[in-house]
């Protein structure tokens, strides 16, 4: 048996008193379930009182206390399921009611408990569930008896009373142990917080802080318990933030940012929020809590600036050049001032990424843009559009002509050498202008008139200025409609070739043919190459021409094969652009492939411009042809620049004379001492000559007299279409040669 407890000399109220009062000072429940139990047992003599709590679940009852009940039968019932017919415990907690059994032998309900009981000598029982105010059932309170019997009045009284007071104990010690748990939850908030937190009292003096808001000044507490807030805050901001601070005092949570300094004075910029703190439905102080954010907005600035600067020149980029150029156009119109617009795009820029890489290129614009930013106003705008190109904006100009000093010292300051780790490079700037008063409707329009200066001062030679004139806009409008046409032509495949054929100087005997590009315009007819292969060139719409033009020239020469005309080349002129292009000599490879050619059956015409950008890489990619097999001719001997240089590096099998050099060739000295000179050096080399433009007699005859190898021109036939070469080149494998009788019947 559990050991009697000592309220049994205690009356019925003084005992209530007691077990208040231990429910007042916060004594442990187990002992105030205890003598609720203790003060029932006293008033009947054979009398037990059990109490059994609710598990978490609410689903079994556990002991809670039964100073009277045999300790065997307590554990027994221990984790009793609340439900029917579980012995008058576990049915009073289902039913959420007062549950009597007179004779334990003989109720239902207490099928599964009825031995363990009869064993103890419990013959009745009692029970009454312990309710909250929501209707949980927070347990059971039990009064046995080792006799049959049923409860007057009186006694119902008294157990329900005694129940009360144990819900009582119960809630107390419940509420107690979740305000324990909520105040741990807020001293752990408050201590482990990552984030400053200050607790402040109405005047704004702080009451305490957490070790993460130490940092914000050296070493301890000391700093911070008492002081006002202010003494944390930057001047600036502390108008704003003491508004944010009476803000919540009054009752309304604030969140706002501010500057503040870390115990390194280092300056952080923090999310704040102050929440009041309320106690019994006032406020007593204020929460400040602290996130630091310095991170986040040094990103956001970082994205900010990215989005509107270049990464690599620290310049604005063209996402903001329309703001600039419309707020410039703003200011010249309201000051009755001029703008001036400048496209800038670097000469020779191409060649240094191309031949030491784009770390170089990259040292290079970065320099670029210091220079050029020293050459401008505060209130002028620099943007680099991309690549090598950049605008300049100069609003408030009193009079057109202050641009010019302007352009002329970026020019000068671009132009000046770039040493970069050791290697000195040279780039030169042509720039292009165009101003304005302000009035246009579209001021992007601007941006397109300087850069269509600037290509007419790429066309003047590089390294000048020029100004944009209405007529250039004239020019890039049939430039864009030709470039439309061009498309479509492409797509249509509306070019024809013709082909114009080499004779054998000795033989004259057809050995070569040159396949000529040619577009007859349904509206505007006859094209001239010279007109549409250069807006070809600067649209990139070359490649695709070029391809054709292969494709269509192997396919030609692989037909005359098939008719039994054999031992001809075909020349098809190549264009640097497409020279140039990654795969060009896989691009050869292929079509010789597709039309079953011997590498040697086709000539590839070059031009001196092809040596003009990356020389090794051009020489590497001709030596590639070579190896294959293809001829290479180099045409327009003579033209250019750096043919002499770089002749007895190039892998070539033949020169082809500048019809400029032949026209005059019988009564200019100086053509013919140079066409002379060219014969000679090449034969020295080698090389077999051919002439270009080849239309009189007196011109063979001189020619013929200088060893030149092979004729073409007029003389012998114009360029034609394919279904006249066939019965051309037959005529002339007919007939001896006699170019009179043959151009006679050209």
């Amino acid at each position: 048996m559990n050991p009697r407890p000592s309220f049994q000399s205690k009356t019925f109220p003084q005992s209530q008193r007691d077990i208040l009062g231990m429910i007042a000072t916060d004594q442990h429940l187990g002992d105030v379930l205890c003598a609720i139990c203790q003060m029932l047992d006293t008033q009947t003599p054979e009398t037990y009182c059990s109490i059994l709590l609710a598990d978490a679940e609410g689903k079994h009852l556990l002991n809670g206390a039964a100073p009277g009940l045999p300790i065997e039968y307590s554990e027994a019932i221990d984790g009793m399921a609340i439900g029917p017919q579980e012995g008058t415990c576990g049915t009073a907690a289902f039913r959420r009611e007062l549950v009597v059994t007179e004779d334990i032998a003989l109720d239902p309900n207490w099928e599964r408990f009825r031995s363990l009981a009869l064993g103890h000598n419990l013959r009745s029982c009692w029970s009454v569930p312990l309710l909250s105010h929501q209707g949980t059932v927070l347990g059971t309170f039990a009064l046995y008896q080792k006799s049959i019997h049923a409860p007057d009045e009186a006694q119902i009284q008294q157990l329900v009373f005694a129940a009360q007071l144990a819900v009582i104990a119960i809630r107390h010690e419940r509420d107690g142990r979740r305000l324990e748990e909520s105040e741990q939850r807020f001293r752990s908030l408050f201590t482990y917080n990552p984030n400053p937190v200050f607790a402040l009292d109405l005047a704004g003096n702080i009451q305490s802080v957490n070790p993460a808001g130490l940092k914000l000044k050296p070493h301890t507490a000391t700093n911070f318990i008492g002081h006002h807030f202010s003494h944390l805050v930057l001047d600036e901001d502390l108008q704003r933030v003491s508004q944010h601070f009476c803000a919540a005092r009054a009752g309304a949570t604030q969140r706002f940012e501010a500057q503040l300094r870390d115990e390194n004075q280092q300056l952080l910029t923090m999310d704040i929020s102050n929440l009041p703190i309320m106690v019994n439905g006032e406020i007593v102080g204020v929460f400040g809590i602290a996130r630091d954010i310095s991170a986040q907005k040094h990103f956001e600035r970082e994205l900010s600036f990215n989005a509107s600067h270049d990464r690599l020149t620290g310049l604005l980029n063209r996402v903001s050049l329309e703001e600039r150029l419309v707020l410039d156009c703003q200011k010249s119109r309201r000051r009755n001032r001029r703008l001036a617009v400048m496209c800038i795009d670097l000469d020779g820029f191409k060649s240094i990424n191309d031949s030491i890489g784009h770390f170089f290129g990259d040292q290079v614009l970065i320099e670029v843009a210091q220079r050029m930013t020293k050459q401008v106003r505060l209130g002028d705008t620099i943007v680099r559009m991309g690549g090598d190109e950049f605008i300049v904006l100069l609003p408030d100009l009193l009079r057109d002509e202050d641009a010019v000093p302007v352009a002329e010292r970026m020019m000068a300051s671009i132009a000046r050498p770039y040493c970069i780790q050791g290697i000195d490079l040279h780039v030169s700037a042509s720039v292009g202008i165009t101003l304005s008063d302000g009035h246009i409707e579209q001021p992007m329009q601007l941006i397109q008139q300087a850069d269509m200066a600037m290509y007419k001062a790429k066309q003047k030679g590089r390294n000048n200025f020029q100004w944009y004139t209405s007529d250039l806009n004239q020019r890039v409008c049939e430039h864009a409609s030709l470039r439309n046409d061009l498309q479509k032509a492409i797509e249509t495949q509306s070019f024809q070739l013709h082909y114009q054929p080499q004779i054998d100087a000795r033989t004259g005997r057809v050995v070569g043919i040159e396949a000529l590009l040619r577009w007859n315009h349904l509206e505007k007819g006859f094209i001239s190459p010279a007109v549409f292969v250069p807006v070809a060139e600067d649209s990139g719409q070359i490649i695709p021409l070029s391809l054709w033009v292969l494709d269509t020239a192997c396919a030609q020469l692989r037909q005359l094969g098939e008719q039994g005309i054999t031992g001809i080349s075909m020349a098809v002129n190549i264009s640097p652009i497409h020279f140039q292009r990654g795969q060009f000599v896989e691009c050869i490879q292929a079509v010789l492939n597709r039309y079953e050619l011997s590498a040697g059956q086709l000539e590839l015409e070059i031009t001196e411009s092809l040596l003009l950008h990356n020389v090794e890489q051009a020489i590497d990619t001709l030596h590639q042809l070579k190896a294959l097999g293809v001829r290479i001719a180099l045409d327009d001997f003579g033209t250019g620049y750096s043919s002499l240089s770089y002749l007895k590096r190039l892998p070539i099998d033949k020169i082809k004379i500048d019809r400029s050099f032949i026209r005059d060739i019988a009564t200019d000295h100086h053509d013919a001492a140079i066409t002379q000179g060219i014969i000679s050096m090449a034969h020295h080399l080698s090389l077999r000559v051919v002439a270009e433009g080849v239309e009189t007699k007196s011109q063979i005859d001189f020619l013929k007299g200088s060893r030149c190898d092979i004729f073409q021109g007029y003389y012998f036939a114009k360029p034609m279409p394919s279904a006249d070469l066939e019965a051309f080149i037959s005529l002339r494998e007919s007939r001896s040669l006699t170019p009179g009788l043959v151009c006679s019947q050209v």
